[in-house]
């Protein structure tokens, strides 16, 4: 039998935390069709009835009243702790970004990006504050850092002080796209009367909905007719976002469909004009990939992991230019010939995508759990 691992999931609210979320399922079902490690997971109430698939091939520990954070805070250091020992836990990987002040060792842990550090207005006053300390302390604490891209890698070593050797880079497996299912349409009960664009993205501030909406409406003073679709759990700009459409009389244009099932995501790609990503920060930014596996063109901000996600061959774009956007959307709409912009983003896309399909992000964390488990016993 293999290492015994235990992976921290007690921050997961299912359905609720986003990429991250997703990042750790994608990764959890591709280490267990590796099948050679013992592998626990230890979960928030609720797990194991949304992620049946993952129940079926770990055994999941529930943990007790971490609703709350502090709850869940105090869990990690003292429940969690005692649960790895008494499971004779080799290995544990926190997966949410920071490690408990006590517990077993060796840890490992996955920080997705350093946004409360670069950004830090884009938190509130106490997760900034809390933040600002555990992420120092978790890559101190923590045998192996992982994190999602070469971008991510620079930054956490350049403003936690952490060498490099000590960052591996495990990105997101890709998923090949299942077969459709019914129509999108019924299946979102939305009847579009132009083409869309397609936007999956909660309304933080750094995803920067606004670029888009002033795009649309730049292409409406032009005649050109194409909507906004956007998917997600509300967010803290819902709000603000509908008012600022409305002022730009393009709130008819912007439909924002909530949480969709992975089968309708998928007909969502496929079925839009293209992808318009204009996130201001991203550690490396799934969306951008699952567009490229599917055929749907992209069109993104040019910054941080994006540009590595994206390729040499992609279509970036200022974040905070609406005009830019505007155009690129208009070239995007032109399909008229052999050489048009649409095409020529979609086979790049799609050779971007078979590069990234030769990673074998779960056969490396594998055998990172077992170069730290072994290490730790000599």
């Amino acid at each position: 039998m293999g290492t015994a691992v235990g992976v921290n999931l007690l921050w997961l609210r299912p359905r609720r935390v986003g990429g991250s979320e997703d990042y750790a399922v994608r990764l959890l079902l591709a280490i267990a069709d590796e099948g050679s490690l013992e592998i626990t997971l230890f979960a928030a109430k609720g797990f194991s009835r949304a992620y049946l698939d993952l129940a079926t091939r770990f055994e999941v520990v529930t943990a007790p009243f971490v609703r709350f954070r502090i709850l869940r805070v105090f869990i990690e250091n003292t429940w969690l702790a005692v649960q790895c020992k008494r499971r004779n836990i080799g290995v544990i990987h926190h997966l949410g970004g920071t490690v408990p002040l006590f517990g077993m060792q060796p840890a490992l842990v996955t920080i997705h990006d350093l946004q409360p550090l670069d950004c830090p207005e884009h938190f509130g006053i106490i997760k900034r504050l809390w933040l600002r300390f555990m992420l120092p302390w978790a890559v101190r604490r923590a045998a192996c850092v992982v994190t999602v891209s070469e971008y991510c890698r620079e930054r956490i070593s350049a403003r936690l002080g952490v060498h490099a050797d000590r960052i591996a880079v495990v990105p997101a497996p890709l998923q090949l796209p299942d077969e459709p299912v019914g129509s999108w349409l019924t299946a979102v009960q939305l009847d579009l009367a132009h083409p869309f664009l397609f936007y999956p993205a909660v309304t933080y501030p750094h995803k920067n909905h606004e670029v888009l909406l002033r795009a649309l409406a730049l292409l409406q003073e032009q005649g050109v007719q194409v909507a906004l679709v956007s998917t997600g759990i509300g967010g803290p700009l819902d709000e603000e976002l509908d008012r600022l459409a409305d002022e730009l009389e393009v709130g008819d244009c912007w439909h924002r469909l909530g949480r969709m099932s992975r089968p309708v995501m998928q007909r969502l790609y496929r079925q839009a004009v293209g992808l318009t990503f204009p996130s201001r920060y991203e550690g490396y930014g799934l969306p951008v990939v699952e567009a490229m596996v599917l055929g749907c063109p992209v069109l993104a901000a040019n910054v941080g992991a994006i540009r590595e996600v994206v390729g040499s061959d992609g279509c970036l774009l200022d974040p905070d230019d609406p005009q830019a956007w505007a155009k690129a959307i208009v070239d995007l709409l032109d399909d008229s010939s052999k050489t048009s912009l649409r095409k020529r983003l979609i086979d790049a896309g799609t050779q971007r995508a078979q590069e990234l399909a030769t990673l074998e992000p779960a056969v490396e964390l594998c055998a990172l759990y077992e170069q730290v488990a072994h290490s730790q016993a000599a």
